[in-house]
């Protein structure tokens, strides 16, 4: 999604003298910059931060235009000026002087005030205007972490959120991390809130803080938090449900209920009944089956409990616990050419030794594993010296072991009764367990815009050493993440209205069903338009739009005229 960044001017010799082409970027630098005046970002940030002393440019100019960068062309913050000059400033709404007032300096200094105090103000008043303008449906929030992998030791990072080493799922144990949390609606999952945490929190001491917030921000409580299992601890769930709340998630499996019933199946099964079939996520995979049972119907504190088989679940755990099987068995079968010698002479250590392989892998009851044993008599001389035929010997009985292993069949079928089963746990007394199903299955929603921070907007590594500054470009991708996902909503449901099936944004000119922010802005890169003067003689190109694009600001419903 880097839009290309030519250098402002061509200089070249022709008959009647010295000739110069400009050109004037444009990209899709009016689209965002008509998506953030409807978002009222800058009058929000100037109400809250102030404005500049210096009377060149203040704050709210430059966190959108770091917003614009961000979008388009991500990258350190020390390239963000010479990333400004190539663009033709009146589409990014600035005078020349303030053109050149942009560096990397006064762009930290801007983070710095969003990050700071006054600064909670500006997040908490956008959510208001974003759900009021954009009519966003809030009836339903869904919440979740990722962690922010930082370079460095942040020795400075003393004060909540610290920087700290935490449980990280790319396992970098030896890199310090922030925690990232996303509030998304389901209404095209736009995200209303989020919050920065200290690397090594806990989620389930998150959800309370979080839940308190999001009532706050809408002014009510009785819209459905989605949550993972993290959400489902006492605590958080009574805070809920006192304060007329609604929630669904997943009951983890160390909850006592979900060990009852997984006992119960594998000791006699029972009856399922499909409930859901949604297609594969690839168009050879099979459709994915959802079905329910008569398993118990609350848990322990009295909630509503909804037990679910998927089969695509089903067959990740069986090519997982097979996988572990032949781990161990191949760990295992390194393990007996090992035996007999130095601290594996014993069965005692031996037995130990393999315990901790069926441990690591799961499959202490799948793997029948006996330790063997044969005599073996030595016989030892008595004197020292040469030996003779006729020297005192004793007999030395030693044993030398060996391990058989084979699978249990009994047990392997026992757990493939309990493949794909997870407990959803609600407080939603009369909804169907299809929907509180589809309530939950929207959560991979949530993480596709974790993957549009990661990937897109490259969040990771961050290149600034102050925490605050840190903080405060994080609060800088929620915005553009917000705008991202206005962008895509407003370009599907116009589709929709429209019966437009499919645009061709992917590579090749290849269509889609589903267009993302990124490759709407892509499409529009190469916009620009260019002067000539030369001489005497002087001539304007204006800029000249695909029918693609012509149909593109059309579903944005941005004004053509924007690019006149």
């Amino acid at each position: 999604m880097h839009g290309s960044q030519d250098h402002s001017a061509r200089y070249t010799n022709s008959a009647s003298g010295e000739a110069r082409l400009r050109i004037h970027n444009v990209c899709s630098h009016p689209i965002l910059r008509y998506y953030l005046q409807q978002m009222n970002l800058e009058e929000i940030v100037l109400d809250c931060l102030g404005g500049s002393r210096q009377g060149v440019i203040d704050h709210a100019k430059v966190l959108t235009i770091l917003i614009h960068n961000l979008l388009l062309s991500p990258g350190p913050l020390y390239r963000l000026a010479d990333w400004v000059e190539s663009i033709e400033p009146s589409v990014l709404g600035l005078s020349p002087q303030q053109l050149q007032a942009i560096n990397d300096d006064r762009a930290a200094r801007a983070l710095e005030a969003l990050a700071s105090s006054r600064g909670r103000n500006v997040l908490f008043r956008l959510a208001l205007r974003v759900i009021k303008h954009f009519e966003l449906d809030t009836r339903r929030v869904h919440f979740d972490t990722t962690p922010v992998t930082l370079y460095g030791e942040y020795a400075a990072s003393v004060t909540e959120p610290r920087i700290a080493r935490g449980h990280n799922p790319n396992h970098r144990t030896d890199l310090k991390q922030l925690k990232f949390g996303l509030n998304v609606v389901a209404d095209a999952a736009v995200p209303i809130s989020h919050g920065i945490y200290s690397g090594n929190r806990t989620d389930d001491t998150i959800h309370r803080g979080n839940w308190d917030g999001v009532r706050e921000l809408l002014g009510r409580a009785d819209f459905t938090y989605v949550a993972d299992s993290k959400l489902c601890t006492r605590e958080n769930l009574a805070l809920i449900a006192s304060h007329g709340g609604r929630f669904v998630t997943v009951l983890p499996r160390t909850r006592g209920e979900d060990k009852r019933f997984r006992s119960t199946l594998r000791r006699e099964g029972v009856r399922w009944r499909k409930i859901l079939e949604l297609p594969g996520r690839r168009l050879s995979d099979p459709p994915t089956i959802y079905s329910t049972c008569a398993g118990p119907q609350r848990t322990d504190d009295g909630y509503r409990l909804i037990w679910v088989r998927s089969s695509a679940k089903a067959r990740q755990d069986a090519e997982r616990r097979q996988w572990h099987l032949e781990q161990a068995q191949r760990e295992l079968v390194e393990l007996s050419g090992k035996l007999n010698r130095r601290k594996l002479k014993t069965r005692a250590a031996i037995k130990a030794a393999v315990r901790k392989i069926l441990v690591r892998h799961h499959c202490r009851h799948l793997l029948q594993v006996t330790v063997r044993s044969h005599k073996v008599i030595t016989h030892k001389r008595l004197r020292r010296g040469r030996p003779g035929p006729s020297d005192p010997v004793r007999e030395v009985i030693g044993h030398i072991y060996s391990l058989e292993v084979a699978p249990d069949e009994e047990a392997l079928r026992r757990e493939r009764r309990v493949d794909g089963v997870f407990p959803l746990i609600t407080n939603l007394a009369k909804v169907s367990k299809k929907e509180i199903l589809l309530i939950y299955k929207y959560q991979p929603y949530l993480e596709k815009r974790f993957a549009l921070l990661k990937s897109e907007l490259s969040v990771a590594p961050v290149y600034l050493k102050k925490p605050l500054r840190i903080a405060g470009l994080l609060q800088a991708y929620f915005i553009a993440m917000v705008l991202a996902a206005l962008i895509e909503r407003q370009v599907r449901r116009a589709m929709a209205s429209a019966g437009i099936e499919s645009l061709p944004l992917l590579p090749e000119g290849r269509s889609t069903r589903t267009p993302t922010t990124p490759r709407i802005l892509e499409a529009f890169q190469e916009v620009r338009w260019y002067e000539f003067e030369g001489g005497n003689q002087q001539a304007t190109f204006p800029i000249e739009l695909t029918p693609l694009q012509e149909q593109l600001l059309w579903l944005l419903d941005v004004p053509r005229s924007l690019y006149s």
